[in-house]
């Protein structure tokens, strides 16, 4: 995700540093800025953040990542080509952006910590981390294994028999674009490890579903205050054309590879158009558009 969003700001003659470990190998055609030896993420993007015009982060929800290093741009008053760090914590913990999402009417799976969930209703669950980045450690369990479980922080979720798809959207000042609609290739390992094996993009679906799909990415613009920038959405399509919500994502997602080519333009300069009202703040002494690219450098 990283390489694919520096290759397309390249291309639009932006100059792009990447944030890497001192141990990545090196690129002959991306600069990269390292941390200092035992510098934490964080103290990292402290120092260096502000050298730049605006920091466009790559980084996961795991462990509250994403959170911790939003907030610390945030706090070093960076420009950042995404969320706010507000939305980012919502919508790092599934329960937590669930719960907001069935408050105001979108329909949801339903989420129990595991210890509470009731799992004689169902024959299958999915077990998974409460704070977590795509399909790590996720299992699809019988009710009788996902008893024996005990893992601190775990939510269950009813194994839905519908197709795994996801949204691509482009958020900015209230208004929210459909950029994509994405089918997840999901594999089920015999332990019961789901793991993504590929996306491939929808473009012949029915007029009235995109027309529903459309009105569910707006609402749920509009539920989480501060996502900005590239979001994408995972959800189940069942049998009857319903979309169930799995989760948001308030950061580049896998899908967004390849996107440019596939819609013939520019996301990512697109993003940065919409987003162009941030860029004119604290930066304007810097060069304009000189772009850092954090990926959660370890």
């Amino acid at each position: 995700m990283r390489d694919a969003l520096c290759r397309e700001l390249a291309q639009l003659d932006i100059a792009v540093v990447a944030a890497a470990s001192p141990l990545a190998a090196a690129s002959s055609w991306l600069a990269a800025i390292h941390p200092r030896p035992a510098e934490s993420a964080t103290d990292f993007l402290g120092r260096v953040a502000n050298t730049f015009a605006a920091v466009w982060l790559v980084a996961p929800e795991s462990a509250g990542i994403a959170t911790a290093l939003t907030r610390q741009l945030e706090r070093c008053g960076a420009t950042v080509l995404g969320c706010r760090s507000d939305a980012v914590a919502l919508a790092s913990s599934k329960s937590r952006c669930l719960a907001r999402l069935a408050a105001v009417g979108i329909t949801t799976v339903p989420t129990w910590p595991l210890t509470r969930a009731p799992l004689t209703e169902h024959a299958l669950w999915v077990v998974k981390p409460d704070v977590g980045c795509g399909c790590q450690d996720m299992r699809r369990l019988s009710a009788t294994d996902a008893a024996h479980l005990d893992v601190d922080g775990a939510i269950a979720q009813p194994w839905l028999d519908g197709l795994t798809m996801s949204l691509s959207l482009l958020v900015a000042d209230g208004c929210c674009e459909l950029l994509s609609i994405n089918r997840q290739h999901i594999d089920i390992a015999a332990s019961g490890a789901l793991a993504l094996a590929g996306i491939s993009r929808c473009p012949a679906l029915d007029p009235m579903l995109v027309g529903r799909l459309r009105l569910l990415a707006r609402r749920i613009a509009d539920a989480i205050p501060g996502l900005a920038g590239y979001v994408g959405v995972d959800f189940v399509l069942m049998p009857d054309g319903e979309a169930v919500v799995l989760e948001v994502n308030p950061r580049l997602t896998s899908a967004f590879v390849g996107l440019s080519d596939f819609l013939d333009r520019s996301v990512a300069g697109d993003i940065m158009a919409a987003l162009a009202p941030r860029l004119l703040g604290p930066c304007t002494d810097l060069p304009p558009w000189s772009v850092g690219i954090s990926a959660a450098p370890t």
